[in-house]
């Protein structure tokens, strides 16, 4: 198969977001969430009808997940890990494992098989420092320091049958590996699997897996999506319409597509005129859903909770192609 794929890449909406990430796809409810990471909005998007409603959290949002159950989402933000509630309409913080006002926050994550939520925190004002990652264990309230030393966590990954882990660090522009125990979710023999700066420009930024157990990595100001095999091969480079893609979710009926969250702070949209939306393209291999958050029993130990500010926005743009 040749480097460069020359699959079409559709327009899936006009986010126009400054920074697009953390994108899910739920069947079942005909939604897609995102959010707009540096302004703390989460955004539901109604497929049958493109109508979407925005949420603000007064805060930074990193990773997010659904919850089992459908009452909510669970998120990595500024101050730690909160909930936010479908039927309330509120933000809550139920973990929060570092000082308020340090410099650090949540930057990206994912659920494990098991349905643990897994983030890591990022030092806003010197992104060399090295920081943790934490599992959010399904009491909603305990945060257990599981991974020290990675940067910038992005592309928090584990293969088809969870025996690897796997996740970048933007700053070193690296890609680690560790073999996985599923039961206790416990990673070890961390090892470099891929050294992007070798490659390409920009830096691994989010991705995914496949069914084949291929990567598909976003890289953010390098304007391309890679697909890299288990042993660490460049299978397939996409070139994308946009500077800074952030992210990869699977999508579809036969889970074959995949939908692309991208970034507008910082990029000269002259140049690139659809930063900030959100793609699509056929990637003709199969992924997965995004796994949920199994929180158990009630959220015990409440946090500080937020009021939010609501604004529906209607319906706005269909798909269609720009290429």
């Amino acid at each position: 198969m040749s480097m460069e794929e020359n699959h079409e890449i559709y327009r899936f909406y006009a986010a126009k977001a400054q920074c697009a990430k953390s994108g899910i796809w739920d069947p079942d409810s005909h939604k897609y969430y995102y959010c707009d990471m540096t302004q703390g909005t989460i955004h539901i998007l109604d497929l049958t009808d493109m109508s979407r409603q925005d949420y603000s959290i007064g805060m930074q949002i990193g990773p997010m997940a659904l919850i089992e159950g459908g009452s909510g989402l669970v998120m990595g933000v500024r101050d730690g890990f909160g909930i936010f509630d479908f039927a309330t309409k509120k933000f809550e913080l139920i973990a929060r494992p570092y000082d308020l006002n340090s410099g650090w926050r949540m930057n990206d994550g994912n659920v494990d098989s098991k349905g643990r939520f897994w983030a890591g925190r990022l030092f806003d004002k010197d992104e060399t420092k090295p920081g943790t990652i934490y599992r959010l264990e399904l009491d909603g309230k305990t945060a257990t320091p599981v991974i020290e030393g990675i940067c910038c966590t992005n592309g928090l990954l584990w293969s088809p049958d969870n025996k690897l882990m796997y996740c970048g660090d933007s700053t070193l522009r690296k890609i680690y590996v560790w073999d996985y125990e599923e039961e206790s979710g416990t990673p070890s023999n961390q090892r470099l699997f891929f050294d992007a700066a070798t490659y390409f420009d920009g830096v691994p930024d989010g991705s995914n897996i496949d069914t084949e157990g291929y990567l598909w990595v976003c890289f953010y100001k390098g304007h391309h999506l890679v697909r890299i095999s288990p042993s660490a091969k460049v299978d397939r480079v996409y070139n994308l319409p946009v500077e800074r893609p952030t992210q990869p979710i699977w999508f579809g009926e036969c889970l074959d597509e995949l939908v692309i969250t991208s970034a507008s702070l910082g990029v000269n949209t002259a140049i690139w005129p659809e930063s900030g939306n959100i793609l699509k393209l056929f990637a003709g291999v199969r992924g997965q859903l995004k796994n949920k958050y199994k929180l158990k029993g009630s959220k015990a130990d409440k946090g500080q909770q937020y009021s939010i500010d609501i604004r529906i926005k209607g319906t706005i743009g269909k798909l269609r192609s720009f290429l």
